[in-house]
């Protein structure tokens, strides 16, 4: 069995060590946002840090997705959403994403590798990390980084083979002052869409800007 440590914001992504796996989880909600875009058949996403090198991927046929503050940006085709992902992919087909927040991306572009991990998909992660040594990054942000903390303990205890209680992690995720400000801007539907614990059997991996679906054989 590999080994387990949890740090915080990008001092932590930066702390990786040769060898180990970086998880990275901003539960709310870009971790989230990324899970379900890929759950939903969203082939590739693209992460940047700066706004204007979003739009320039438009005329690439990327789909815009994005915040700051929580606010989604203006000219963007999405928020930083998985509800507004899942209202998207009903309508059309979605293969090429790309999206900039106010953390995640910022985490991300400190990094060369790591897998993504939300509430949404805390099982299938574990697996592919049980054998591995991991360092499991709760980014946080302005208003803490209690839900992505909750998260990171969650993976935890899977990788350990204890049982996981998703009530625990539905209430770090539900009562956190960041739940409590995407609801004080209109966003509590996503809130109540993250809580709900391994949702889906995806594994999101970074690598230098891109982000696809790991292959999972490990199954």
């Amino acid at each position: 069995m590999g080994s387990c440590r949890i740090s915080l914001g990008v001092k932590g992504v930066k702390s990786t060590r040769p060898g180990e796996c970086c998880v990275i989880i901003d539960v709310l909600r870009a971790s989230s946002t990324i899970v379900t875009a890929l759950a939903h058949g969203v082939q590739e996403v693209l992460t940047v840090t700066n706004i204007r090198d979003a739009l320039r991927l438009r005329k690439e046929n990327f789909i815009l997705a994005g915040e700051r503050k929580g606010v989604t940006l203006p000219g963007f085709d999405l928020g930083n959403s998985p509800v507004d992902v899942v209202r998207a992919t009903r309508k059309h087909t979605l293969h090429k994403m790309v999206l900039t927040t106010s953390n995640l991306t910022r985490a991300l572009a400190c990094c060369t590798s790591a897998l993504i991990c939300s509430s949404l998909n805390i099982t299938a992660v574990s697996r592919y990390i049980t054998d591995k040594r991991a360092n499991i990054v709760a980014v946080g942000g302005a208003n803490g980084v209690v839900e992505d903390l909750g998260v990171a303990l969650a993976l935890v205890m899977v990788v350990k083979g204890m049982k996981l209680e998703k009530g625990i992690v539905q209430k770090m995720i539900a009562q956190s002052p960041a739940a409590a400000h995407l609801g004080s801007i209109g966003f509590g539907g996503d809130v109540k869409f993250i809580t709900a614990v391994d949702k889906y059997d995806v594994v999101p991996l970074y690598r230098r800007g891109k982000i696809t679906m790991q292959d999972v054989k490990y199954y």
